[in-house]
């Protein structure tokens, strides 16, 4: 397989900006590193400022195939200003809007208003069990008839609506749900637009180090010869103060590369930074990025199969062309 970019407007801009907008979350997920992280010393609870959501929407506007994607430190719905932030989005003619969430906060008035403006065009709903007891174990929390109720009535208002929103239902293989995959799927599957069943990684770096706070759950990959990871060419990440980062899974900004208010989304893209990390994954040379060298998310996330496939699966469309 050939690595890089997918095409020339990929090269000229990120097909996908991942943006956190808030680090704030309401559940305590075993697979997840915000349990741990929201503990640490220095942490804060922050939701972005608009002043950054403007800046990186108005850069956006300029470029009407990048996706955006919403989600990673945090749940993007317990931002106080989510409903006016997507209305800013729309009226610059963000085309496509990705809302990843836990859908306990999906309530029906929240859904009708968004999909009543078409606000968001894909509901990603991490569910993560199809068994409410498991549920509790893998989310920490006893949210599962609520959210499984969001989601109906989502599905519901979607169609009064005739509402052009997609909706999709994932859930991670992980050990606590290994056995209800099948079940998952035979029960979304005939309701939803798509189901997504996610690979489980140990995903939290510091300095390229697993840290302490890994689970130790992720089974062995099978040994392959390394691959370069395929966010350097297809997604640029925002965490929520405005800090540009190249890794989807780093939660204390270790690999920044630059700022919003610093330089434009796209002089960050063709820097000379994010170059020279293409470089050594193109050079199998990822232990002299000291934040890739003992990563295994590579091979959780081929170029063959990523979050860009169950897209185009929903809107029978290539994304990347």
């Amino acid at each position: 397989m050939e690595y890089g970019f997918d095409s020339s407007r990929t090269r000229e801009f990120p097909p996908m900006v991942v943006v956190s907008i808030t680090n704030r979350c309401n559940q305590r997920c075993v697979h997840c590193h915000w349990p741990a992280f929201s503990q640490k010393d220095g942490y804060h609870p922050t939701d972005m400022p608009r002043e950054v959501w403007a800046r990186i929407i108005d850069e956006m506007a300029l470029y009407p195939w990048s996706i955006l994607n919403l989600g990673t430190d945090g749940e993007p719905l317990l931002h106080r200003q989510f409903d006016e932030m997507m209305r800013y989005a729309k009226t610059k003619m963000i085309p496509l809007i990705n809302l990843t969430t836990n859908g306990v906060l999906l309530t029906r008035e929240k859904s009708r208003r968004l999909l009543e403006e078409r606000l968001i065009d894909v509901f990603n709903i991490s569910f993560d069990a199809h068994d409410e007891e498991t549920y509790r174990k893998i989310r920490g929390t006893g949210h599962f008839p609520r959210v499984r109720e969001n989601v109906q009535s989502l599905l519901d208002m979607r169609s009064e609506l005739s509402a052009p929103a997609k909706i999709q239902v994932n859930i991670i293989d992980q050990p606590e749900s290994h056995a209800e995959i099948d079940a998952f799927k035979e029960y979304w599957g005939p309701r939803v637009d798509n189901v997504l069943v996610r690979t489980y990684y140990d995903a939290t770096h510091v300095l390229g180090k697993p840290g302490p706070d890994m689970t130790g759950k992720q089974a062995p990959f099978e040994p392959v010869e390394r691959w370069p990871c395929q966010q350097f060419w297809r997604r640029m990440n925002i965490a929520e103060d405005g800090t540009v980062r190249y890794c989807v899974d780093d939660w204390y900004n270790q690999s920044r590369i630059g700022h919003v208010f610093e330089k434009s989304l796209k002089e960050i893209w063709h820097g000379p930074e994010y170059e020279k990390y293409r470089r050594l994954h193109l050079e199998r040379r990822f232990a002299e990025n000291p934040f890739c060298a003992d990563c295994t998310e590579w091979q959780g996330m081929r170029w063959d199969y990523d979050y860009f496939v169950a897209m185009e699966k929903m809107f029978d469309k290539n994304l990347l062309k």
